[in-house]
């Protein structure tokens, strides 16, 4: 699914966002159908954009896909089709995404952009693949997937690491609470466009939501049903997988939350007539649905790899699924 929204007027120059989220289905947005959804601003963003109906991911997997939009280039031919023995990349590979490869946020700094990204990266956790050697100018994320930590539930196997919160190059945080994540990167961004929105910028906004585990902040959580708030008050310190599936239709409401406050902040600054919103997820639905569509995350099938994309913005938008 995908759709954008955007000004494409007389400046020569344009700001860009592109927010991008994790393992969202076709119909993980009410205005793609999704009944078990309720997604208000980014809708608002498909009346008055562009709805992609036929836009395609480069892979049904996060590092793949997420190669493909950085460099333009099939999975395959950057070496990142595949993590080091894995499907993707995990904590302390010797892969990442080579240095030489070009990235959209090294063109777009090579053309006077200020770049900053708010999220989840996974192209790579070695200091020459993070996101400020790939032409970010300010990254506060994490490198990797949020559930590759010691809760994962094959952690015998994998013995994944704390997982850690960068700013920049420099780990800030061990073991941050997910809860807080959506909201946290939402803020930075905000904070982006107000101290940039006298140059021209390209934001880059890549949930690490609703991939498993689940999360949401407590404004959120005290919507769901009482019953579900008691089984997360007894959550404990390890992460309950399963009961955290119940809080997705929540967590898709803060990611409409978030793409709201974006929005906002561009039309209070005065930047929503010259700025580009696309928003798309990386595949398909692990959670979720994808209906019309057939097909989970790491199939092939057009449910796995057709996502929605939608452009924001008052000049001219787009929403569409790939």
């Amino acid at each position: 699914m995908a759709f954008a929204a955007g000004a494409f007027a007389a400046d020569p120059q344009p700001n860009f966002v592109v927010i991008y989220t994790d393992d969202q289905g076709y119909a993980d947005l009410s205005c793609f159908g999704g009944k078990h959804v309720e997604t208000p601003r980014i809708d608002e963003m498909a009346r008055e954009g562009a709805r992609l109906t036929s836009f395609y991911m480069g892979a049904p997997l996060c590092t793949p896909s997420r190669a493909a939009l950085m460099t333009g280039c099939y999975p395959k031919r950057t070496d990142m089709a595949y993590g080091d023995g894995f499907s993707v990349l995990l904590a302390a590979d010797r892969k990442g995404l080579h240095p030489d490869e070009i990235t959209m946020a090294e063109m777009l700094k090579e053309a006077g952009y200020t770049t900053g990204m708010f999220g989840k990266w996974h192209l790579g956790d070695q200091p020459d693949f993070l996101p400020t050697r790939q032409g970010f100018d300010e990254f506060f994320g994490l490198p990797y997937s949020h559930d590759i930590h010691p809760s994962h539930p094959r952690q015998n196997h994998f013995q994944f690491p704390p997982l850690p919160l960068l700013e920049g190059e420099q780990v800030i945080e061990v073991g941050p609470d997910p809860d807080t994540l959506t909201k946290r990167f939402t803020e930075r961004a905000v904070d982006f466009i107000g101290e940039h929105k006298d140059e021209p910028f390209f934001l880059y906004i890549p949930h690490p939501i609703p991939h498993a585990p689940l999360a949401v902040s407590e404004e959120f959580l005290k919507m769901a049903p009482d019953v579900v708030r008691e089984q997360m008050a007894q959550e404990g310190p390890d992460i309950d997988y399963g009961l955290r599936r119940k809080l997705f239709s929540l967590a898709i409401s803060e990611i409409d939350w978030s793409v709201g406050q974006v929005l906002d902040a561009l039309k209070e600054n005065g930047l929503d007539e010259k700025t580009v919103v696309i928003f798309s997820s990386d595949n398909g639905p692990a959670a979720g649905k994808a209906h019309p569509l057939s097909g989970r995350k790491g199939s092939t099938l057009e449910g796995e790899v057709a996502c929605r994309r939608s452009s924001g913005g008052r000049g001219r938008s787009q929403v569409g699924n790939p």
